[in-house]
């Protein structure tokens, strides 16, 4: 397929040349996942700009920002792919992006402008960390019609899918108190359940493992029982983790909480809470 080929509609002016984002989390390579590349592309888009995320192999990578490894295979699905797409006629130029494709893709937005987003991506299970939910992250978070076309890691990638968004269609699902806040789930609101009675659940028994060793003269020269002491701690670390979580849903979805690590703090939240409660109960009976 020969973009250099594609011509407007008999009679009609040539319309507005348009450009595109190709975000690349697998290497264009082969006919197979060119030519659909090609094929999603709009016909009007004469110019296309490719970033391609630096993406760490695992969480706690990609957690770290410990990428160093994953710049030259970001640079080689590039070199790659910008290849294929000018011997296609298109002009193309790119970069290697933000380890996060979410966050690739909102930096080149600003810089680009584009009108399309073409993302070729891998599925939840066989992708890397940080593109597991991609396209529904990218429907919250882009006024933008995105295209996902999912692939495997084969040497000539083979397209087993094609997904689409309905640009910004992820801000309008689920319930909000008023208009002032974003749309919250019901895992959303659930996680916000357990984390308020957790909270408060394990700073009544910090408040009674005080009040007990004052009783019983524990505070000798300044010091609590180990068991206290630890419930202490774990109350104020749950405390602080569930209100990073609860603050991030209310405040800072506009600002890309939504995704890695809205997830991570999420189930940190909703199972480190009542496993924090369990420990403080086991420490309580243990004195």
């Amino acid at each position: 397929m020969d973009r250099t080929d594609a011509e407007s509609p008999t009679g009609d002016a040539a319309s507005p040349a348009k450009r595109a984002l190709v975000v690349v989390n697998e290497q264009v390579a082969g006919s197979e996942l060119r030519d659909a590349l090609l094929a999603h592309l709009d016909q009007s888009v004469s110019e296309v700009f490719v970033v391609a995320p630096a993406l760490a192999d695992s969480g706690l990578k990609h957690t770290m920002g410990d990428i160093d490894e994953a710049i030259e295979p970001a640079r080689e699905r590039l070199r790659s792919t910008l290849q294929g797409l000018r011997d296609a006629g298109l002009s193309a130029n790119g970069e290697v992006g933000d380890s996060d494709p979410v966050q690739a893709i909102s930096d080149e937005i600003v810089k680009f402008d584009p009108e399309q987003i073409l993302v070729v991506a891998h599925r939840d299970e066989e992708g890397a960390f940080a593109e597991k939910g991609l396209l529904e992250q990218a429907e919250r978070d882009f006024d933008l019609p995105v295209t996902e076309l999912v692939v495997n890691r084969d040497a000539e990638p083979e397209v087993l899918d094609v997904k689409s968004s309905d640009p910004g269609a992820g801000r309008k699902k689920g319930w909000r108190p008023s208009p002032n806040f974003p749309p919250l789930s019901r895992r959303d609101l659930f996680g916000i359940f357990v984390a308020v009675v957790g909270t408060l659940l394990l700073g009544v028994l910090a408040a009674e493992c005080v009040g007990d060793a004052t009783g019983s003269h524990d505070l000798e020269e300044g010091r609590l029982g180990g068991a206290c002491a630890a419930t202490i701690l774990i109350a104020l670390a749950m405390a602080l983790i569930n209100l990073a979580h609860v603050v991030g849903l209310f405040l800072f979805q506009s600002v890309g909480y939504e995704g890695i690590f809205s997830r991570f703090f999420a189930r940190l939240s909703l199972f480190g809470t009542p496993a924090a409660i369990v420990i403080v109960l086991i420490l309580q009976l243990a004195k």
